[in-house]
């Protein structure tokens, strides 16, 4: 802060505003409640203090909201099979993680956006990039596969991942309660020994149904974390103007208090299980009640939601580059640029979006972007600069003005130059007559030049004891939902042919 110079985050929304927005929230709660679909759900909620609704509803009382938040661990961390890699959260802002987007069951051409049904072989290469590639920090399923059995389909996909990488491997979304334990036993297996307190090599994401319902899948979810240890993200995906308040404001209020209905439920059922809070509040278009994507707001609301979570004591998982682009064109450039510079400003500790496309589709293409995306805003927003002697460079000017070296010539000017901020690695920096002469002369061409490299790469696997028992863990749980015939997850999704 310098003079007179607003603090730009508090200039868009100001304390008070948060204050009133959590104070809202818990009006809603006590007064409105949260629909509970699931009767030993409505159960653990009311032992934990809350009182009985109309209509399957259950009020969540200051008292109950308050005791579920002192329950919740203020720091945690999400385990990696390099432990190097792993993730320590926090609702203090500190070091930013990143996440893919996903579970998208298409996958898109980056220039045509013409689609086609994924495979498991997509979401394995899809970890293989995402493996060597600085962004994300964890990894999780880009797509739906369409070639495995439905129910076992978020197993398939953990196993595909957990060969690809030794990041923390994010569990896939559960269709149903049942998958919780079957998934919590992979990553425990992955793991090789128990964590310890507050070390989570499972996390899970569930996604209250909006407005204000829990709905049997998130109860079921959230009642199997009595047998695994988890950390759980509550995740709703409101709507301005169809599912939540047409007011920005209206919307984070809803969207907080679903939040916070999730967390009072997982206390209930496990007291002390890490949870943090996912942000996924969007606005629509009045005309047609559809997403906009790209539009400032949904990364204005990622800055409010952060700033609500962090002041109950929760991390933040918010939206990360946002755009309505149906192909890697100049508008995503724009947008997604615009979108994630205006979500980091809050430092929420978890930020999606590598890969995003089109809402039902990405691509590979597009996670090499992002990639290149995510570390210009690091640097940009997240490195020091310097501002020493040497840094101010007064000798170096006067040698270069008054001595007639000129800069290249001085050893300022070498040293300086190590440290400048790297170039884009998909960019072209030469001149017209240069780029006129390339086969490949698009952030595209160079994207997918990248991918066609990094999938030529040997998987990195697992330990063969590891590998064997997460396929037992998948046949044990096709022959217990009573499949007559599933596809054998020992082979390879690369021996499958590509679509």
């Amino acid at each position: 802060m310098t003079g007179n110079a607003p603090d730009t985050l508090t200039a868009i929304w100001p304390d008070e505003a948060i204050e009133a927005m959590a104070t809202a929230s818990r009006e809603v709660l006590a007064t409105v409640g949260v629909r509970v679909d699931s009767e030993a759900a409505q159960r653990a909620m009311l032992a934990a203090g809350c009182a009985p609704g109309t209509a399957g509803r259950v009020l969540v009382p200051a008292a109950a909201l308050n005791a579920a938040l002192a329950s919740c661990p203020r720091e945690f961390t999400l385990l990696a099979r390099d432990r190097a890699k792993s993730l320590p959260f926090a609702p203090e802002p500190g070091d930013m993680w990143v996440h893919n987007s996903g579970e998208d069951p298409n996958v898109a051409d980056p220039l045509t956006g013409v689609n086609r049904p994924s495979t498991l072989r997509d979401q394995a290469l899809a970890a293989r990039v995402m493996h060597h590639l600085r962004y994300p920090h964890t990894i999780g399923s880009l797509f739906w596969p369409s070639d495995v059995p439905a129910e076992l389909q978020p197993l398939y996909s953990f196993l595909a991942l957990a060969r690809e990488t030794d990041k923390h491997v994010s569990s896939p979304l559960a269709d149903y309660g049942w998958q919780t334990g079957s998934l919590a036993a992979m990553a425990e297996a992955i793991a090789a020994s128990d964590p310890v307190r507050h070390e989570y090599s499972f996390h899970l994401a569930l996604c209250p149904v909006s407005p204000l319902q829990l709905s049997a899948e998130v109860c079921e979810g959230l009642l199997a974390l009595a047998d695994h240890p988890a950390a759980v993200e509550i995740l709703p995906a409101p709507m301005a103007g169809t599912t939540a308040p047409g007011s920005l404001a209206g919307g984070l209020v809803q969207q907080h208090a679903e939040i916070l209905a999730g967390i009072v439920l997982a206390q209930a059922v496990r007291p002390g299980t890490a949870c943090y809070a996912g942000a996924r509040l969007g606005p629509t278009d009045p005309r047609t009640g559809e997403a906009v994507g790209g539009a400032p707001e949904g990364s204005l609301a990622s800055l409010a939601a952060t700033l609500l979570a962090r002041r109950d004591g929760l991390a933040c998982d918010c939206y990360g580059p946002l755009s309505g682009a149906q192909v890697l064109d100049l508008q995503a450039g724009l947008e997604e640029g615009v979108t994630l510079l205006l979500s980091m400003l809050s430092r929420p500790r978890f930020l999606s979006g590598c890969g995003v496309m089109q809402g039902t589709a990405s691509c590979l293409e597009a996670l090499v972007v992002h990639d290149q995306l995510f570390a210009h805003a690091f640097n940009g927003l997240t490195v020091g600069r310097r501002w020493d002697e040497e840094a101010l460079a007064v000798e170096a000017i006067r040698a270069a003005v008054l001595g007639g070296k000129g800069f290249l010539a001085q050893k300022h000017t070498r040293r300086a130059l190590r440290y400048a901020l790297e170039p884009s690695r998909l960019g072209f920096h030469g001149g017209l007559d240069e780029w006129l002469g390339l086969e490949r002369a698009s952030v595209v061409d160079e994207a997918r030049a990248r991918v066609d490299e990094l999938v030529a790469r040997e998987p990195l696997g697992l330990p063969a004891e590891v590998d064997a028992e997460l396929c037992a863990i998948i046949d044990r749980t096709a022959r217990e939902r009573g499949l007559d015939e599933w596809p054998d997850p020992r082979r390879s999704p690369e021996e499958a042919p590509q679509s």
